[in-house]
């Protein structure tokens, strides 16, 4: 548990103080044409926000039957009164075999495609008492989501997203 710990701590440290500069972090601002009404009156989300939710996340995938991590990361990413709930994916920037670079547009599709899967998972748990368990979902996700955040760490790209809740 020590060494989860240390690990988070390592990785809340990487990502809020260790970005490289304008190039590696940006925040975007322009919706995408098929996400143009997902989100109204986002309230200002921090760094701090958006590592919660990473750190929240990443221990789901750790203890995938923990109903109280899953309750915990609810609470954190939907916001009830705006009927949002943010969600994070990560995708590679480079083959982890071969080295070879991924494409920017193939690596910001991959981590979208796993934030909206955390949105849907999200999304089930909000509406179904945390059930059913991380890795046991099966439905289709057709909310409106928009991209509210990416970053670049180390090998890694980060795009948080806003979905907008039945």
């Amino acid at each position: 548990m020590k060494n989860l710990i240390l690990f988070l701590m390592i990785l809340v440290v990487i990502f809020s103080g260790c970005q490289k500069q304008e190039t590696d972090t940006e925040t975007i601002t322009q919706r995408s044409d098929e996400a143009s009404n997902a989100v109204n009156n986002l309230p200002s989300l921090d760094n701090d926000y958006l590592v919660s939710i990473y750190e929240a996340q990443e221990l789901i995938k750790i203890q995938q039957d923990n109903v109280e991590l899953r309750r915990i990361y609810c609470d954190k990413a939907y916001l009830p009164d705006h009927r949002i709930f943010v969600s994070m994916g990560i995708a590679r920037l480079h083959h982890p075999e071969t080295g070879a670079v991924i494409p920017e547009h193939m690596a910001e599709k991959a981590a979208r495609m796993d934030a909206i899967r955390w949105a849907a998972y999200g999304k089930e748990w909000v509406n179904n008492a945390y059930e059913p368990a991380f890795g046991k979902l099966s439905a289709n996700f057709q909310q409106d989501t928009e991209v509210i955040n990416k970053a670049h760490v180390g090998d890694s790209l980060f795009i948080f997203v806003a979905t907008r809740m039945p």
